[in-house]
């Protein structure tokens, strides 16, 4: 069973960032956010969607419908 639902608003907004392949440094600046905050949500959507690096969670996103 998917995980998505243990996502918040901003976590799904920075997935859908890395599935369109965006940087961190453009995915803070898009959302008026820091870098740094960027990198401490990622790490816990990794944790939460049980993915290890960007690419994973891309994957991860585009099969479970978070890039929309």
């Amino acid at each position: 069973m998917p995980h998505t639902h243990k996502l918040t608003p901003r976590e799904r907004e920075i997935v859908r960032g890395i599935t369109r392949g965006h940087s961190n440094r453009e995915i803070a600046s898009e959302l008026g956010i820091s870098e740094q905050t960027v990198k401490n949500q990622l790490t816990i959507v990794f944790q939460k969607l049980h993915t290890k690096n960007r690419l994973e969670l891309a994957v991860y996103a585009l099969r479970h419908g978070l890039h929309v």
